[in-house]
């Protein structure tokens, strides 16, 4: 083989070393969160648990394995302070290397109003043209 073709060669082999990124640890705190975040990383990796599905997320006490799982994290998504408020300090203490994202503070994010009730609270429209299956009294 030439010389002049090695550097070509070598460049070759290694392209795909080079286009290959490592996917980052993510940890995640609630089940839906996970769910988004599995969505993204699709067959690439699963994130990865902080509060066991199940658990009350605004007073937990972490598991050593799952606080390993925070420690290990390179992403933490998580609601925020105001689902979790103890969770914030296990981040800064654990994962205080990894990019923290709290979703409730991302800008932009549309927030609307805790509703209640099998069928939530009245609500009005307007202009009822278009709205099929309501009742008069929706």
């Amino acid at each position: 083989m030439p010389l002049s073709s090695r550097p070509l060669l070598l460049t070759l082999l290694a392209a795909p070393t080079l286009a290959v990124a490592d996917v980052p640890r993510v940890a995640v705190d609630i089940p839906p969160v996970q769910a988004l975040a599995a969505q993204v990383m699709g067959d690439l990796g699963t994130p990865e648990m902080v509060i066991r599905p199940g658990a009350s997320p605004h007073g937990y006490s972490m598991r050593p394995s799952e606080a390993e799982s925070l420690d290990r994290a390179e992403v933490v998504f998580w609601v925020g302070p105001a689902l979790t408020p103890w969770l914030e300090r296990s981040i800064d203490t654990l994962a205080g290397d990894s990019d923290a994202v709290a979703l409730l503070e991302v800008p932009g994010l549309t927030r609307y109003d805790f509703r209640e009730g099998a069928t939530f609270a009245a609500h009005e429209h307007g202009d009822e043209a278009g709205h099929g299956g309501h009742d008069a009294a929706d």
